[in-house]
């Protein structure tokens, strides 16, 4: 997950929560006020009936409850001693039974009254939710409970609606906190990023760039800095390796050239002898050697130091013709049959180079370890939509499956005699995959069908 995104979520699940315990807070006593309203009310209710059945002359006679604070047929009101003797109930007892087992002072109780027989808000469901407080009061030295419930019907609607609004604003605040979150974290990130399209635009060849300074001198100008002193080792690193291969190609491979051509000098004169041109042909043979070797190592060195490639457009198909047009005169001495299946162009991006001698090399390496006699070279091509994959088999000796995983090490050789008396340096292979990594594809070597060494090359048709 980016760090953007990481920014976001955090300041939106904090703004959110404190959203949420704000609302919550507030819906909590938006609810609880109304409720102490009633309970007030209950209670003036109950206080006021008490008081008018001890002012009766006895408990059977009729209460007198003018005067009352509100009207008693507006309220669920029930009354009995302590002998269990009802002393007075309103008519909303008729429709309704609000008592529950377990006494409690105060509590809800919601049932179902049909609005045919009496209106009192109902719902769609013709349930109805009450309010219920129970007094305790001394009459005459004898306990009466007062039971009244008053009906909130309406009250719940307003608290539900209330919910549903609060639960829609909680909604909208989120998406909005989260679209602030996200444009104020890309507010935040715009300065890293900034450092990091800087950062990319640095290369070997443009080293001296340097990452400007903000104003402020605070993490950021840090980090800056960092990388700016980090970038000065770098191209203090890279000069010196620039250095180090231009001299190690000029004391490298001037001397080499220079003894093998006095060797081939020397061989021209008629006045050797068979021992003399014997031991010159073997010095030639291994100053070749020592040449070839010298030319892969700076041609590994360069494609480590330099990750650039000078993307064209590139037609293996020819590349590769190109290649057996050069090998031409060694397949022929070697009476290698070449089946090239590649009849048809094959465009790609590439860098035409590094593509060339990547082929060179397969090739190569396909003719060097062949059947001594009578060997065969198969080039075949497969397409798809996003990649292509040319296939080199060559017939040759098994190669065993604990040295294929090691094949692309530098310096590495299944046959060491062999691949001396060869000619192979073990760079080969190393060097044809650093060039197919440059082009993000991939190279695979495996045992193919008869006896054939397959060597599979995919790179994606845009590198």
């Amino acid at each position: 997950m980016k760090i953007r995104k990481k920014i976001t979520l955090w300041i939106s699940g904090a703004a959110l929560l404190s959203t949420i315990v704000f609302s919550s807070i507030i819906f909590w006593e938006l609810t609880e006020e109304p409720f102490k309203l009633i309970d007030k009310e209950i209670q003036h209710m109950a206080t006021t009936l008490a008081e008018r059945i001890r002012d009766a002359r006895s408990s059977l006679e009729k209460l007198n409850l003018n005067g009352m604070p509100y009207d008693p047929d507006h309220y669920w009101i029930m009354v009995k001693d302590d002998q269990g003797q009802i002393l007075y109930q309103s008519k909303l007892t008729e429709y309704a039974n609000l008592l529950i087992p377990n006494e409690k002072p105060r509590y809800l109780i919601e049932k179902h009254i049909p609005r045919s027989k009496i209106w009192l808000k109902q719902d769609s469901k013709d349930d109805v939710l009450f309010r219920v407080i129970v007094v305790c009061e001394q009459v005459r030295g004898h306990s009466i409970e007062i039971r009244i419930a008053k009906p909130i019907e309406d009250l719940e609607e307003e608290l539900i609606d209330l919910g549903i609004d609060i639960g829609v604003s909680l909604c909208l605040c989120a998406l909005g906190i989260f679209i602030l979150s996200y444009a104020l974290a890309g507010r935040i990130l715009r300065p890293i990023s900034k450092i990091i399209n800087q950062s990319k635009e640095i290369s070997e060849k443009s080293l001296d760039k340097r990452i400007p300074l903000g104003k402020t001198r605070d993490e950021l100008y840090e980090l800056s800095v960092a990388l700016n002193k980090m970038f000065d080792r770098i191209q203090h690193s890279f000069n010196r390796q620039k250095e180090f291969i231009g001299n190690a190609s000029h004391e490298l491979k001037s001397p080499v050239t220079l003894l093998m051509l006095a060797q081939e000098d020397m061989l021209m004169s008629e006045e050797l002898s068979p021992l003399a041109e014997e031991s010159l042909v073997k010095q030639l043979e291994t100053s070749r050697r020592m040449s070839h070797l010298v030319k892969n190592l700076l041609d590994l060195s360069r494609l480590e130091q330099q990750d650039i490639l000078y993307i064209d457009q590139v037609d293996l198909a020819a590349l590769v013709e190109r290649v057996l047009d050069d090998y031409a005169d060694v397949i022929a001495e070697k009476q290698i049959c070449i089946q090239n299946q590649m009849n048809h162009p094959c465009p790609v991006i590439g860098d035409p180079e590094k593509l060339f001698r990547l082929f060179v090399n397969l090739i190569d390496n396909a003719i060097r370890y062949n059947l001594p006699a009578e060997g065969i070279i198969k080039i075949r091509l497969e397409r798809s939509k996003t990649e292509v994959c040319i296939e080199i088999l060559n017939s040759g000796f098994e190669i065993p499956e604990q040295d294929i995983s090691r094949l692309f090490e530098q310096f590495y050789r299944v046959e060491k005699s062999r691949s001396q008396a060869l000619g192979g340096s073990g760079l080969g292979l190393a060097i044809a995959q650093k060039i197919v990594n440059l082009h993000n594809g991939r190279i695979d070597i495996s045992n193919g069908p008869d006896q054939m060494i397959q060597t599979t090359v995919c790179l994606p048709r845009n590198s």
